[in-house]
């Protein structure tokens, strides 16, 4: 992955221009465009704040945010504004206003906002959940709802469902403000989600989930977390592969760099599964952020990908950054490893995944304070980093899976033992595998093997290195001629066992090598005999996704092989001595179940 790549220096370098106009990133990132949707000042207005974004079922962008009057307060006259854009986010259309006044009179003054979008994709209708405050208190805060059936050209009046997902006891209320989400996995496939908050008007804050199931219609009470100890609010939810529902919130009452919670629905948003827990290195100061699923594995996509929009600076609001979750929130990106997208001041923000691939994100910006504009910027996968890395020269694999890998430093061509190998300096060459569940062996028996001949340096020197290091589940082979030894290992689940042979192979020969679990036993073979075995713990070597596999050095760039590899594969099971030798000696290409099948030409 890519170490904190930053898109955009700051708007100053990139020179935001007058709200409307698409401005390129630096050259270096021209791919990269941010446009200003909302400016301070414009229109009158003296602020705007809170941006949300949906993509509608027929593709175009409605952007939402609150426009403030006289200034950046909460509880002031606060009108509800949209732009809409038709070609994912290349232009936009002038901003029409969706909601201001009270009930009776339009022109009053009113809070309106805590923008709360959700698309139906069944019936394409857009459904909005805003709050209202009187505009010159911020009691009390009653929820509304809006629909647009024409794609968020016109929408429905306005209306009143405190009776429905609010309280008289309560005091303050917040729907969103985030884009909300429909279900499409399991029993509750179909009902509408959104995250809300409020304080009990007893001393507790709680974090609250609603739902629909009636395309919007009518709401109802779900999820609650009530507590004194913390103060989950401004959730955002997305729908976890398995059907569950994760939700992201800060924590108003959290400590800086410590104000991200969680909390699980596996039943619909109607309960949690567990109370509202601290994310452990997810940094940002106290502020809201938002989340969005760029990938799913059931839905043909080769890993899991969430993302998670927020400043990243633990303190101030300000480095909007984007991080990644590629086991469905379980971990997170650190700050390094994200893509910063701004170094300005950045607030609050929300995402959507635009026809074309592209990534949108929706966020508070400003050269001078996070809350002078509302920009838009689009960009792709490629500018945050896909898990594999998938650029540079590959070599075929002739599986039939397709897992062709990448050729990583300046790895030559020379004879083989079967017509062309690669040749390693031993400096930066190696060969990557692809991020591929099929080359994901799991707790089952595998077989991996190559031909190595190497001699000149006595540095240790990694074979295969799959999925984790040091303490997590892995497995590796490595040359080892300082201590006259080829080693083995596999790590599960925190144990380990490793097997060695007793001589080192490095006289510049060709060797056979092959590392294999079978029926709980952990062997190397050397030229089609056992060399070396030993007990192996049960348990998968590569829980973790998404995992990384490589071939001539180890997962952190370190012990990297210096010599010639040939005729890479890993069969997903244990192949027995006579297949083994039908390879070593024919180079045999009729083995079942290979995964991965590099001849290295």
């Amino acid at each position: 992955m890519p170490r904190f790549r930053a898109l955009i220096s700051s708007a100053a370098a990139i020179g935001f221009a007058a709200a409307g106009l698409t401005v390129p990133t630096a050259p270096a990132q021209a791919a990269v465009t941010q446009t200003v949707l909302f400016d301070k000042g414009d229109a009158g207005y003296g602020c705007y704040r809170i941006p949300t974004i949906v993509k509608t079922k027929a593709g175009t962008l409605l952007a939402f945010a609150e426009a403030r009057r006289s200034y950046c307060a909460d509880s002031q006259e606060i009108d509800l504004v949209m732009r809409r854009s038709e070609d994912d986010g290349h232009t936009w259309s002038a901003p029409q206003t969706v909601l201001s006044g009270t009930d009776s009179d339009p022109n009053a003054v009113a809070t309106r906002g805590n923008p709360a979008p959700i698309v139906d994709y069944e019936t394409g209708r857009v459904v909005l959940l805003t709050t209202m405050d009187p505009g010159t208190t911020t009691r009390p805060r009653t929820p509304y709802l809006q629909f647009s059936d024409d794609d968020g050209r016109t929408w429905s009046k306005a209306r009143n469902i405190g009776d429905q997902i609010d309280d008289p006891a309560w005091g303050w209320y917040a729907t969103g403000p985030v884009h909300g989400i429909q279900l499409t996995r399991g029993a509750h496939a179909g009902r509408l989600v959104a995250g809300t908050n409020y304080d009990n008007g007893a001393g507790k804050n709680a974090g609250q989930l609603v739902y629909s199931d009636d395309h919007g219609d009518t709401w109802h009470k779900g999820a609650t977390d009530l507590r004194t100890d913390a103060t989950p609010q401004e959730i955002s939810v997305v729908e976890k592969v398995d059907g569950g529902i994760y939700a992201g919130a800060r924590n108003n009452a959290g400590s800086a760099g410590a104000s991200r919670m969680f909390a699980v629905s596996n039943d619909g948003g109607q309960t949690y599964a567990a109370p509202y827990a601290t994310i452990p290195g997810l940094t940002t100061p106290t502020v809201q952020g938002s989340l969005q699923r760029l990938r799913a594995v059931d839905r043909g996509d080769k890993y899991n990908r969430i993302l998670f929009a927020a400043p990243a600076d633990p303190e101030r609001r300000r480095y909007m950054t984007i991080r990644s979750s590629f086991d469905e929130g379980k971990t997170w990106q650190s700050v390094a490893d994200g893509t910063r997208i701004t170094s300005d001041w950045s607030g609050y923000s929300d995402m959507a995944i635009l026809d074309t691939g592209e990534i949108g994100l929706l966020y508070e910006g400003g050269t001078v304070d996070a809350r002078d504009q509302i920009r838009f910027a689009r960009f792709t996968e490629n500018d945050i980093g896909h898990p594999d890395a998938p650029l540079g020269t590959t070599t075929a694999d002739v599986s039939g899976l397709g897992n062709n890998s990448y050729l990583r430093g300046g790895t030559t061509s020379v004879a083989g033992k079967f017509g062309q190998a690669r040749d390693l300096d031993g400096v930066d060459d190696a060969i990557q595998l692809p991020f591929a569940e099929s080359l994901a062996v799991g707790a089952g028996d595998f077989t991996a093997m190559a031909w190595i001949k190497y001699g000149a340096s006595t540095a240790n020197q990694a074979i295969f290195w799959g999925y984790g290091i040091n303490e997590f589940s892995q497995f590796w082979l490595r040359a080892e001629p300082a201590d006259s030894r080829i080693r083995g290992l596999i790590t599960t689940g925190g144990q380990t066992a490793s097997a060695a042979t007793t001589k080192s192979y490095n006289d510049n020969a060709w060797h056979h090598v092959a590392l294999q679990r079978m029926a709980g036993t952990l062997s190397i073979w050397v030229d089609g005999t056992q060399a070396a075995s030993v007990t192996a713990p049960a348990g998968s070597v590569s829980p973790g996704r998404p995992f990384k596999m490589y071939v001539g050095q180890r997962l952190d760039g370190a012990h990297h092989f210096d010599g010639s590899l040939d005729e890479v594969r890993i069969y997903k099971r244990a192949l027995t001595a006579t297949e083994l030798n039908s390879i070593r000696t024919t180079n045999s290409t009729s083995v079942p179940n290979a995964v991965l099948d590099l001849p290295l030409g």
